[in-house]
């Protein structure tokens, strides 16, 4: 059975499930598991996450996944993600100080099969929560990989060296809008900066003559500057279920030099990408401890080279107690 027709089993399933009144209760620990599946070329991916809360949640008469925003307390948490061909650790942390103001931190871990090394991100945060219904966090994030080999073949010697350094940064700002006739309206406004560099060096020289050769010296470089502009907006049309749309722009600036023994080249460019997209989703708290979530998302990309668009379909199991 595909991971889709299990998906929609699994939707059956749970409407077959009796219906009663589920209480609001509040809760300290959040756990879930699920899965997303997309028209596009990425592969589906199960995503299993868990957070702890410091203070108890309080979910009555608010949208239920905007819970963990309005608490404004204290966290730890710990998520892993895969698909046929990566894996995602994460472990993260935030700490609220009575001022409102809070620090965070965490660590993720890529893991590809195609990769030359596993890919590994530390993170700390900032911020300050203005009022119960806005916040303001700044986040930065960096990586930084290499690894260099050399040996011996028959009568040549080689030398390799890649390496891989990210440096990103983001300021982020969330508000709720409350409204009279619908739950309200949550607005995020995301501006970023990244620095990405690759270096490949190889080397290949023969050895079997009376003087060594370098019959190979291969040189490759890219330096990025990536801007980043987003804002999401999610009408909450009761607790339950919101319908949104989505605007992602990025402009990339492009270095790029490679060289060998006859011949070096240097050059530079400039593109951008915009996305735009719509979704709906669905909070279905059927029980005091369990809840279904169903998501349904579609992207248009338009970027200079290509231009396309995904549909995503998403189903967890979340819990909270």
């Amino acid at each position: 059975m595909t991971r889709t027709k299990m998906s929609v089993a699994l939707m059956l399933a749970l409407a077959t499930i009796p219906v009663y009144a589920a209480q609001d209760n509040t809760y300290h620990h959040e756990a879930e598991i699920g899965f997303l599946d997309s028209s596009g070329e990425a592969d589906g991916l199960v995503n299993a996450n868990y957070r702890y809360y410091f203070k108890a949640v309080e979910q009555a008469d608010k949208p239920y996944a905007l819970a963990g925003f309005f608490n404004q307390g204290s966290t730890v948490s710990a998520r892993y993600a895969t698909t046929d061909f990566q894996d995602l650790y994460n472990i993260s942390g935030e700490y609220v100080f009575d001022s409102k103001w809070f620090l965070g931190a965490g660590v993720n871990q890529l893991n590809a099969d195609d990769a030359v090394f596993d890919i590994t991100t530390y993170e700390i945060s900032a911020g300050y929560f203005f009022s119960e219904h806005s916040k303001l966090s700044l986040n930065y994030a960096t990586n930084s990989e290499s690894e260099s080999n050399n040996g011996a073949y028959l009568e040549y010697e080689f030398e390799s060296y890649f390496s891989q350094n990210i440096d990103a940064i983001t300021l982020t700002y969330e508000h709720f809008i409350p409204l009279q006739s619908t739950a309200g309206v949550f607005i995020t406004g995301a501006v970023g900066y990244q620095n990405p560099q690759y270096i490949n060096n190889e080397m290949l020289t023969q050895v079997d003559g009376s003087t060594p050769t370098i019959v190979q010296d291969s040189k490759i470089n890219f330096e990025n500057d990536i801007y980043t502009v987003a804002v999401f907006a999610d009408w909450y049309i009761n607790n339950a279920w919101s319908v949104g749309a989505t605007y992602y722009r990025t402009d990339v600036n492009t270095d790029f030099s490679s060289s060998n023994i006859d011949y070096s080249n240097k050059s530079s460019h400039s593109n951008n990408i915009t996305e735009t997209g719509l979704n709906t989703r669905y909070f279905w708290h059927f029980s005091d401890v369990f809840s279904a979530k169903f998501s349904l998302e579609h992207y248009f990309d338009n970027g200079e080279y290509n231009s396309d668009s995904e549909t995503n379909i998403g189903i967890a199991i979340n819990a909270r107690f």
